[in-house]
């Protein structure tokens, strides 16, 4: 016959059957909730992830992309467009073969580059040139005597066939603005300064005059 043992209050709690504990589960390591942390403090990578790329291989683009892009010559073959050799020279197509090459332009791209900006300085000194036609007081019927008194100046201050007086009228022809207003008014009222403080005319004995226009815009282009 079995016996039955009763517990009074206080009496301590029958002894566990051996291999059983209190302890609850300790969450698995492999789950999300209990990674464990790295030395650095960040939690371990899934399984599937992989390393970030590298800023140079996310920059680099894939082998072939670009085997069909137009390239630079060996050598560019420019030309100074036709009428226009009073705004370009050799030194300009260097200076434009030196800029194609550095961004990879073709021929046919670098060249049409050239003839855009001639062009545009074209444009640019037509303008100019209306503007001082069209000015009440150095244009119209004024200008003759006002491209005189310019050309007085420009051949007193910096006289053709010196160094500085060719580099003036190359960058005034090169650039259009010896047509600008600014710069023919100036010219005009110092040789209306000279002009005056000068002989009459007629009494010297120097060499023929030239043409005033010719002086201060330098010689027509020969076609």
């Amino acid at each position: 016959m079995a016996t039955t043992t009763e517990t009074k209050p206080g009496d301590a709690a029958p002894a566990k059957s051996a291999g059983t504990t209190d302890e609850k589960p300790k969450a698995d390591a492999t789950t999300d909730a209990g990674k464990q942390p790295l030395p650095d403090g960040t939690a371990d990578a899934k399984p599937d992830a992989k390393p970030d790329a590298k800023p140079d291989d996310a920059k680099k683009e894939p082998a072939g992309t670009d085997g069909d892009a137009p390239k630079a010559p060996e050598k560019y073959t420019l030309a100074i467009p036709a009428g226009a050799e009073t705004y370009l020279d050799a030194t300009d197509l260097k200076q434009f073969e030196t800029l194609a090459r550095k961004n990879g332009l073709t021929n046919e791209q670098a060249q049409a580059a050239i003839e855009e900006h001639a062009d545009t300085l074209a444009s640019q000194s037509a303008a100019m040139r209306a503007i001082v036609e069209a000015d009440p007081i150095y244009g119209g019927d004024k200008l003759p005597e006002t491209q005189r008194l310019a050309a007085l100046a420009l051949d007193k201050v910096r006289p053709a066939g010196t160094p500085q007086g060719d580099a003036l009228r190359t960058l005034l022809t090169k650039s259009g603005y010896g047509n600008n207003l600014q710069v023919v008014s100036l010219l005009a009222d110092l040789g209306k300064m000279m002009d005056e403080d000068q002989p009459a005319r007629g009494t010297s004995t120097g060499a023929p005059a030239k043409d005033p226009a010719t002086v201060l815009y330098g010689e027509p282009a020969k076609a």
